[in-house]
């Protein structure tokens, strides 16, 4: 079981790139507000797929500033956490996934209607990459 908060399409990927970080951090924000857990499994992200998202995260906002584009933020039933940039507009998608412990990798997956992949993390420069990536036209 997934838990997802309401995934927030991107129209435009220059509405603002604080304000997009902002919708982004909330997301990840109310995640921490689930039950811990229930009959499927953990609800609640765990301290350090919540720590390595967050990471993540400001260091990318950093480095793009106003090219950020907003994201939806989900659990699995392990308390990893799936972060997801969709545009409907270049059917595109990039997800982050990190992890409930450190014994998985980060890994992002990309995909749009020509080309999908899945990959190992091992800075922030992957995660801009792929952010880039989804903000081409």
């Amino acid at each position: 079981m997934m838990t997802e908060t309401k995934e927030v399409p991107t129209k435009s990927i220059h509405t603002g790139g604080a304000s997009n970080f902002t919708t982004t951090l909330k997301s990840i924000l109310k995640l921490l507000d689930l039950e811990a857990s229930d009959d499927y499994g953990i609800l609640k992200p765990t301290e350090y797929a919540f720590k390595t998202a967050m990471q993540f995260l400001v260091d990318a906002y950093e480095i793009m500033k106003s090219d950020f584009p907003k994201a939806s933020a989900s659990t699995d039933d392990r308390g990893s956490i799936k972060i997801t940039w969709r545009n409907r507009e270049t059917k595109r998608l990039v997800r982050l996934f990190c992890p409930c412990n450190s014994e998985q990798p980060v890994d992002i997956y990309h995909d749009s209607s020509d080309d999908y992949d899945v990959e190992d993390v091992s800075s922030v420069s992957t995660l801009v990459h792929r952010l880039e990536w989804f903000n081409a036209s």
